[in-house]
């Protein structure tokens, strides 16, 4: 990829909060067209967790320097993989690495097997 794509999550306070990331962590962007509020809405998933947050996808939330989700939606087909780059406080920015095709089926599978084996 030659154009480095860096996004802000958002939401992370409904799910587990900004502790769930750190810095280098590789996130999981799943695209997630059935939502009410945003039908260009990309989740952020991080195994073993799950989801933890959303792609900021509105122009006055969202960052200097970072994308909207509606920016990169049709970069991927269903979903791709992220690094966590930087963290300040609430705010956690990542960039896209990679354009992976793994069906959101299979990948809600293995999210399902992490979490039983995290609660084992």
């Amino acid at each position: 990829m030659s154009t480095k794509i860096f996004a802000a999550v958002i939401g992370m306070d409904n799910y587990h909060g900004a502790q769930a990331f750190h810095v280098g962590d590789t996130l999981y962007l799943v695209k997630d067209p059935d939502n009410r509020s945003d039908h260009r809405a990309i989740k952020v998933v991080i195994p073993p967790i799950g989801e933890v947050g959303y792609i900021i996808n509105h122009p006055g939330q969202t960052p200097h320097g970072c994308w909207t989700g509606a920016g990169f939606y049709d970069a991927f087909s269903q979903q791709t993989c992220a690094k966590v780059r930087f963290m300040m406080k609430d705010m956690v920015i990542i960039e896209l690495i990679e354009i992976t095709h793994v069906s959101v089926s299979q990948m809600d599978s293995m999210i399902a097997d992490w979490q039983f084996r995290e609660k084992a």
